[in-house]
Formats: C-alpha cells, sequence, structure tokens
C-alpha cells in the first residue's frame, strides 16, 4: 500500500513518453535538480562529510549547483553531445572542502519492485566505521516531477532516500513517489577539494564517454559530458 491515508491511491509509474523525454533533454540540470532536492543533497553532505572524507569540514550556507553540461551553453559545439539523457552538476559552497558531483537522469523504466526501506533504516544518526549512511526527507510533489515518468499524486508528499557509501564515497538519491517503490534517479559522488589534484597528464579524452572535454579541477579531473572523475 502507498504511504499515507489508506483511502489514496497512488498509480504505477509508468515509462517516460517521447515528448518528456524530449523535454528532458532540453532542460538545464537546474530545472531537473530542483531546490529541494538540492538541499537534501547538501544536508547530506553535510552531515556525512566527516565519515566520508575524515576531517574535511563543510560550511552551513547553501550550495549552489552549477550544471557542467547544459543544452544552453554560449559556445556550445556540435559535437558536445549537451542535450543528452543525463544532466552532470556540481553542487557546492566557497567555504566548503568537499563538493558533490551528480548525474542525474529520468527514472528507470518499468515497475521497480516494492522495497521496505523505511523499516531496514536502523538507528538515526552517522556512526564511525559505517559501511554505508542513508538519510530520508519528504518534499513537495512538484519537486521530485521532473526526474519521473508522470507526475506524483498531488495526496502524497514523495519521500527521497539518500545513501552513500564511505568506501568509495559515491552514493545515489532515490525518489518514492509514495506508491513503496523508490526510483533511483541520481547518482553522485564527494570529492575533497582541499587536497593536491591529479599528477598525471590530464587525458585527452573521457576513459568513460571518449568524448574530448576532460576538465582539470585543481583536486581532480572531471568529465562534463557523463560524470566521470579521477582524485587520487
Amino acid at each position: 500500500m502507498p504511504y499515507g491515508p489508506p483511502d489514496i491511491f497512488v498509480p504505477s509509474r509508468r515509462p517516460l513518453d517521447p515528448a518528456t523525454l524530449t523535454r528532458w533533454r532540453a532542460a538545464r540540470c537546474d530545472e531537473v535538480v530542483r531546490p529541494a532536492i538540492r538541499v537534501a543533497l547538501w544536508s547530506f553532505v553535510r552531515e556525512t562529510a566527516p565519515l566520508l572524507h575524515p576531517g574535511a569540514e563543510v560550511d552551513a550556507g547553501p550550495a549552489r549547483l552549477s550544471g557542467l553540461n547544459d543544452p544552453r551553453v554560449t559556445g556550445a559545439g556540435p559535437g558536445d553531445h549537451r542535450g543528452s539523457d543525463v544532466k552532470v552538476g556540481m553542487l557546492g559552497t566557497d567555504g566548503a572542502q568537499v563538493c558533490l558531483v551528480l548525474r542525474a537522469q529520468p527514472a528507470a523504466t518499468g515497475p521497480a519492485a516494492r522495497r521496505h526501506w523505511r523499516d531496514t533504516l536502523g538507528a538515526q544518526g552517522i556512526r564511525p566505521g559505517a559501511t554505508a549512511v542513508t538519510g530520508i526527507d519528504q518534499v513537495d510533489p512538484d519537486e521530485v516531477v521532473p526526474l519521473l515518468p508522470e507526475p506524483p499524486s498531488e495526496h502524497v508528499r514523495p519521500w527521497i532516500v539518500v545513501r552513500a557509501t564511505p568506501a568509495t564515497r559515491t552514493g545515489w538519491l532515490a525518489v518514492d513517489a509514495g506508491d513503496g517503490r523508490p526510483r533511483r534517479v541520481i547518482d553522485f559522488a564527494v570529492l575533497r577539494l582541499d587536497r593536491p589534484g591529479p599528477v598525471e597528464e590530464r587525458p585527452a579524452r573521457c576513459p568513460h564517454c571518449t568524448h574530448p572535454r576532460v576538465r582539470r579541477y585543481a583536486a581532480f579531473d572531471l568529465c562534463p559530458d557523463c560524470g566521470w572523475f579521477a582524485q587520487p
């Protein structure tokens, strides 16, 4: 049954129709990853940064989202593939010692398995030595509309589930629109900003997607087309 009053029916998710996918490809990263999602992600980073990167400090200010492969970027060339199915963005502040690099894509087509995820979260809090860290929040339905094949029921506030693995400093965000079936819509990595960057030569092409636009930042290399990164 959906989470919420028993008299509310939440329809199952449907695959993305061509018109919705066309709108997704034309949208900017900030139009897809809406403010409540950014707040939830950055709050999660702020709480878990000491576990993901021991000693890292994150200020309490609001984070800014920068879209890295947006379709309406000045100077975009014909071979940039910027109208892609994946939105790549960077979330961070001026004072934080970490940033979050995300890859957003529409929820997977077809039905997802029902999971009793709220029954298996365990105790609240960040525990040293944890192999995984999970956070949950609720947002207004319109905050997750761009990420789902169809709008969620207006009678149910969707849950968002954020999970990260300290060993790899990577994680994901899923949306449960009220039917108990989390849809994984964002993958992310938390990268350290206050350490020396790569010492090897910057690759001419991304090792993952082969596009020739790998960027060298102070602390890591990053491909804005697919989200591949390399950090010592």
